[in-house]
């Protein structure tokens, strides 16, 4: 037996013996855990809209009636981050639904230069729940998908009760500049 396997092979008696029931500073165990509140489902249809990164545009000119549209829904958007759960999620369904769903086939994945083939990259996104999106609304996929990853978050952190304060509000802030970026390439700012 080398000097490796003798070291792990006393780590591995000193993980067995230790008590499961003891907590470690900062840990979380099983006994901690609650399960008697019902725990929200995920949405059936919460697909992830993405446009593909070769159709990502650095400015998105948009008509007047899609500003008014953009700059509703970026604005509907900031409003729901400031609310608490459950009206969080309500206003940011009304949103999706104002939205609509994503429309058209899914685009052929170029995977010119990956070690993979288009089938893999297409499995890879039905299993992660993602739809890619041609260049058919470029803003409406951008901001469709940040809702939608807004919702998922939001939904988390309903549900993760014992998240530290510091880290749910980095992400917010981190939700709000990602709406205002959108708004300056759709030439929409201010939003407030």
């Amino acid at each position: 037996m080398s000097q490796h396997q003798r070291a792990l092979t006393a780590e591995i008696a000193s993980e067995e013996t230790r008590s499961v029931e003891q907590s470690a500073a900062g840990k979380i165990t099983l006994t901690e855990v609650k399960t008697s509140e019902r725990m929200e489902e995920p949405a059936e249809d919460g697909w992830l809209d993405l446009p593909l990164p070769d159709m990502l545009p650095a400015e998105t000119p948009l008509s007047d009636v899609e500003k008014r549209r953009m700059h509703g829904v970026l604005s509907g958007l900031l409003e729901a981050l400031a609310l608490d759960h459950p009206a969080n999620i309500g206003r940011l369904d009304a949103l999706l639904v104002d939205l609509g769903k994503a429309a058209g086939e899914r685009p052929e994945i170029d995977t010119t230069g990956l070690p993979i083939t288009s089938f893999q990259a297409t499995d890879y996104d039905r299993y992660f729940r993602v739809n890619r999106q041609s260049a058919g609304e470029p803003a409406v996929a951008m901001v469709r998908s940040l809702v939608q990853t807004v919702r998922a978050i939001m939904q988390l952190f309903a549900r993760s009760k014992g998240l530290p304060a510091i880290h749910v509000d980095r992400q917010l802030e981190g939700f709000e500049s990602h709406t205002h970026l959108l708004a300056r390439s759709f030439g929409l700012e201010p939003l407030r």
